[in-house]
């Protein structure tokens, strides 16, 4: 694999799971309306928006490193109507500091509800445009191997699969993000703008439903990612090698894990939630197996993923001078 484009891994993918995670819990926070009040809505979905802000962090500092030497980073960013990449840059500094923003107001409560998923709606739509504008760093005539419709959807469906897992992760751990000691310290620094008191049960259950839809998500979005793969990878060869020779064991691996991870667990997931559902009083005291499962999932989707993208940087075959 090719280990050298560490930095522009990192970046992408953490930088997909954010967009896709807040993309996820916008959908959470739409379709979970009709049945639960915001404020339920909100006591689940509040500690995941939060976990959000420190992967696109780490997303940011890792793509610094790409540059060679860091103090370099700010001319990278003078170019924006000219430059692929500062345009890049732009977009996933303003998806950062839309995600703050609404993370800040809805951590206080400022405004009404509407208006902060007016604001929310805003970063989702930057977030995706971001994943396009990520994507077209890439569509180069001078690389057939990347000048194709499976980049922009590989990076689709990573930050789909990617952030529906992240997000089934946090629900899944709710018990214990919601009495965190870092919350707990955010509150002491900055206190929450009202009570977050809720029912239990209806907490529970919309946790529940929700791990049982990430479920059919991660099932649903594996025949996809299977078959961007094999268009990416059966294509002819080009004219000139690419940087690193194609692996079938590497892709092999990639798949396997992506298949374990999404498939077979989105599959017990389904089967354990839908076990959960006459027992929702108990499911906040039980959920350490489905901690352990949905966290198993997200690790090995995070890998797959990982080993894909160093296969996609190591394709690269260069044509021209």
């Amino acid at each position: 694999m090719h280990m050298s484009e560490w930095p522009l891994t990192a970046f992408t993918v953490l930088a997909q799971m954010a967009v896709g995670g807040f993309i996820v819990l916008g959908f959470v926070q739409v379709l979970a309306r009709s049945k639960y009040d915001s404020k339920t809505i909100d006591r689940v979905s509040d500690p995941a928006l939060y976990a959000l802000g420190p992967i696109m962090v780490l997303a940011l500092m890792a793509s610094i490193f790409h540059l060679g030497d860091p103090f370099h980073s700010p001319n990278a960013l003078r170019n924006p109507f000219t430059s692929p990449l500062s345009r890049e840059i732009w977009f996933g500094v303003g998806f950062a500091a839309l995600g703050f923003a609404y993370s800040f107001v809805q951590w206080k409560r400022w405004f009404t509800p509407k208006v902060r998923q007016l604001l929310a709606g805003i970063t989702a739509l930057w977030g995706i445009g971001f994943l396009w504008i990520m994507s077209s760093v890439y569509l180069l005539r001078t690389v057939p191997s990347w000048n194709h419709w499976t980049t922009p959807a590989q990076f689709y469906t990573t930050a789909a699969l990617l952030g529906t897992l992240a997000i089934a992760t946090a629900f899944a751990a709710h018990p214990y993000m919601r009495n965190s000691p870092i919350l707990r310290l955010a509150e002491r620094i900055v206190p929450r703008g009202e009570s977050e008191d809720t029912d239990d049960i209806k907490a529970a259950s919309l946790i529940r439903e929700c791990l049982n839809g990430f479920g059919f998500v991660t099932v649903l979005l594996l025949p996809l990612e299977i078959i961007i793969a094999l268009f990416n990878y059966g294509r002819p060869a080009g004219v000139n090698p690419p940087v690193e020779e194609f692996t079938m064991a590497g892709l092999v691996v990639r798949l396997v894990l992506l298949v374990v991870g999404a498939g077979l667990m989105g599959m017990f997931l389904i089967k354990m939630t839908r076990a959960q559902e006459h027992n929702k009083e108990r499911i906040l005291t039980r959920s350490n197996t489905v901690l352990a499962l949905v966290t198993a999932s997200y690790l090995l989707v995070i890998v797959s993923e990982v080993i894909g993208r160093f296969m996609f940087y190591g394709s690269m075959d260069r044509i021209g001078i």
